[in-house]
């Protein structure tokens, strides 16, 4: 996908021209917030509709100089963080991007919390990290439901009970445990970021400037650091794993490419391949035994899933053998030997 069409939190990167023609942008926001599913204006100022391609440079540069003059509005932009969290959830469309996304919302969490904390005090700071912690606890709650009902789910459907729970509490412990290091990374490290130059001080209002910074400077080992435990038995290595292994299988279901005229015994042979990829490809990715055991557990009930499909097909071919009596015998009509696969399955992982 382009990278102009993919939301903020997929977004490769953030930078200070970004930063720029964002905020221009804003000039043509309709201030407003959405009661139930009606979106309900705060302001009464004339619509002024911006396209980015109208933009010219010769504007953004005399933008940039009042930027430097006045700087950004001293309130924080809820409404821009919100926006920003638009489309945070997490599904096989974008599992690729799981963790950097992860990282996107700690991160401006963060940024956020430390400004509150240094430029408000009493019952306004109070009042801050009330709105922060409320557009947290949703993004979060979405990116970890969002998870849990798509790749939870797959594996659910391959009979691995309550995958979806401990996957669910997972994204959200992990989520917690990125916020809380970047946190801690920002109060041991406040020069994160050096913005000395007199003209781009306002930089330092802009939260997602701020946090893509931050998420520059910060290691990734420094974040890698997550407890697990009974309700959340899976870190960030799992969780990244068994996304894109809950892709590819969801893939080969909906779209099997196995050719059927193919022996039963091969498409064993070639099942048996998978299963040792996964296993070696587990072992390389460091995952955990838990994990581990779980995918194991749920290759068997892939391979059925997979010969549902495969057989779909057939009866697509006797569809046309039915309509058109010459077609039999050129194609395949019998279903999938299941036992001549499975032994062959079998003779071949023992083999290995």
């Amino acid at each position: 996908m382009q990278a102009e069409l993919l939301p903020p939190s997929e977004q490769p990167s953030y930078t200070e021209e970004d930063a720029l023609l964002n905020q221009y942008m804003k000039q043509s926001r309709i201030d407003g917030y959405f009661d139930g599913d009606t979106f309900v204006r705060t302001s009464s100022e004339p619509v002024k509709l911006i396209l980015k391609s109208d933009i010219s440079k010769a504007d953004l540069e005399k933008f940039r100089g009042e930027l430097a003059e006045k700087g950004l509005d001293a309130d924080i932009d809820w409404q821009g963080v919100k926006e920003d969290f638009v489309q945070i959830g997490v599904g096989f469309d974008n599992i690729e991007r799981f963790e950097q996304k992860a990282d996107y919302l700690a991160s401006r969490y963060a940024v956020l919390k430390d400004r509150i904390q240094n430029q408000f005090t009493g019952e306004q700071q109070e009042a801050e990290l009330q709105k922060l912690e409320q557009i947290y606890t949703e993004a979060k709650e979405e990116m970890a439901n969002t998870y849990a009902e798509s790749i939870g789910g797959f594996f659910e459907d391959l009979g691995q009970s309550g995958a979806a729970e401990d996957m669910r509490n997972s994204v959200s412990a992990l989520v917690d445990q990125k916020a809380n290091a970047y946190t801690d990374y920002i109060e041991n490290n406040r020069d994160y970021v050096s913005i000395t130059d007199p003209d781009k001080q306002w930089l330092k209002q802009d939260d997602a400037y701020m946090a893509a910074q931050l998420r520059q400077s910060a290691s990734s080992a420094e974040l890698q650091k997550q407890p697990v435990n009974e309700q959340a038995p899976y870190d960030g290595k799992d969780l990244a794993f068994a996304g894109i292994y809950a892709k590819t299988l969801s893939q080969q279901l909906q779209n099997p490419t196995w050719n059927v005229n193919e022996s039963d015994a091969a498409l064993g042979q070639h099942l048996a391949e998978q299963y040792g990829a996964l296993k070696t490809s587990a072992g390389s990715a460091g995952i955990s035994e838990k994990l581990s055991n779980m995918l194991n557990s749920s290759f068997d009930p892939f391979m059925d899933r997979l010969m549902d499909s495969l057989d779909a097909l057939i009866d697509q071919n006797r569809g046309w053998v039915a309509e058109k009596p010459w077609m039999s015998g050129t194609i395949r009509t019998n279903y999938i030997d299941r036992e001549s696969v499975y032994r062959s399955f079998q003779n071949a992982i023992t083999k290995a």
